[in-house]
C-alpha cells in the first residue's frame, strides 16, 4: 500500500496542474464584453497586492461621473471640517423646491429642517441622496469641489451641476456630461487617495471608507463579492449611463475596480439593463481572478432583492 501511494504521489506531482489564468488573458476577456456592449464602456483595475498590477481599457477617457462624483464632494466636506470652515455636526437647513430632486429620503424633508452635516453626506453617499447632494453642493460651494480635485491633480474629473455653472464657465459640460464628469482611471485614483489617508487626515480618510462601506445601492460591482468581505463603493446611474468604483479587500488581495458606461442603446431602470450587466460581469471576472480557491456566486433568487429597477 505504501508503495502504491509514493508511485500515485509522483505520478500527481508528474501531471501539471491547469494554470492560473495571467493577467493579459483575464483583460482579453473584459476587453471582450466591451467590445460587444451596446455603447462605449471603459474600465480601470488596480490590484494592490503582489504582484502590484492594472489593467485598463479607455482608462483615460471622459465619461458621466453620474453619481460618483459624490466621493470628491464628501473629501470637500472632510477638507473644510479640517479648515475649520465647518463642523462636522454643524445643522444645515433643508432648502426650497431649487435644492431638491427624486432619489433619496431628503425629498420629503420639510423646508427649514436642520439635518447636521455628517447626516447630509452620509445620505448622500450610502443612498445616492439627490437632494442631500444639491444642498451640499450649495453649502460647500461648488467652486471649493473643482478647487480640491485640482489641488489633487485631478484635470478630467470636475462637479459640474450647480447655480454657478455659467459664472464658473461650466455651462458647456455640464450640457454634455450632466452632474460631473471623470475618467476611470482618476476615480481608481480618488480612492486610493481615501485608501492611503492621501485625501485629508488619516481620521477624515478613515470615516471615509467607513462610510463607503454602507452602501444601499449595491446591484452592481459589490453584488459580486461574498458578504463576508469587506468592500467599499459609490455608484451611479443616468438613463444612458452606468458607472460603478469599488475598493474590494478579497482573500487574494485588494484591489479598485472601476467601470464606467456611456451612449447606452438601453435605457431601461431593471436589474436586466445592459450596463448594470456588464459591471456585473466584469466584477465577477477580476473576483475569480484573484480568488480562485474561494470560489463564491451569488445565491439563485438574489436579482430579485436586489435594491431598485
Amino acid at each position: 500500500m505504501t508503495r502504491y501511494l509514493f508511485v500515485l504521489a509522483v505520478f500527481l506531482l508528474a501531471v501539471p496542474l491547469s494554470a492560473k489564468e495571467s493577467l493579459p488573458e483575464l483583460k482579453a476577456k473584459m476587453d471582450k464584453i466591451a467590445e460587444g456592449f451596446g455603447g462605449v464602456l471603459g474600465y480601470s483595475m488596480h490590484f494592490r497586492g503582489t504582484p502590484d498590477e492594472r489593467i485598463e481599457l479607455k482608462g483615460d477617457e471622459t465619461f458621466p461621473s453620474a453619481s460618483t462624483i459624490k466621493t470628491a464632494i464628501m473629501c470637500e466636506a472632510m477638507h473644510q471640517v479640517e479648515q475649520g470652515k465647518v463642523k462636522w455636526n454643524q445643522d444645515i437647513p433643508v432648502q426650497g423646491e431649487d435644492y431638491r430632486q427624486d432619489g433619496g429620503f431628503a425629498n420629503h424633508f420639510k423646508v427649514d429642517t436642520k439635518i447636521p452635516l455628517c447626516q447630509w453626506v452620509h445620505l448622500m453617499i450610502t443612498v445616492s441622496d439627490n437632494t442631500a447632494t444639491m444642498n451640499l453642493r450649495e453649502f460647500l460651494g461648488q467652486k471649493n469641489v473643482n478647487d480640491w480635485l485640482d489641488a489633487q491633480g485631478f484635470k478630467n474629473t470636475r462637479l459640474l451641476n450647480g447655480k454657478k455653472c455659467d459664472e464658473l464657465g461650466l455651462r458647456p459640460l455640464q450640457q454634455k456630461w450632466g452632474l460631473g464628469m471623470t475618467t476611470p482611471n482618476d476615480m481608481v485614483k480618488l480612492f486610493e487617495l481615501i485608501l492611503d489617508n492621501k485625501a485629508g487626515s488619516k481620521a477624515s480618510c478613515d470615516r471615509m471608507m467607513r462610510i463607503l462601506s454602507h452602501q444601499y445601492w449595491d446591484d452592481c460591482i459589490l453584488s459580486q463579492v461574498p458578504p463576508n468581505v469587506h468592500a467599499a463603493a459609490k455608484s451611479g446611474a443616468l438613463d444612458q449611463c452606468r458607472s460603478d468604483v469599488a475598493v474590494v479587500d478579497s482573500p487574494g488581495g485588494q484591489y479598485i475596480l472601476a467601470i464606467y458606461t456611456k451612449e447606452q442603446k438601453d435605457t431601461s431602470w431593471t436589474h436586466s439593463n445592459e450596463g448594470d450587466v456588464a459591471i456585473r460581469t466584469l466584477a465577477r471576472m477580476v473576483w475569480e481572478h484573484y480568488n480562485p480557491d474561494h470560489p463564491w456566486k451569488a445565491p439563485e433568487g438574489s436579482d430579485n432583492l436586489l435594491p431598485g429597477g
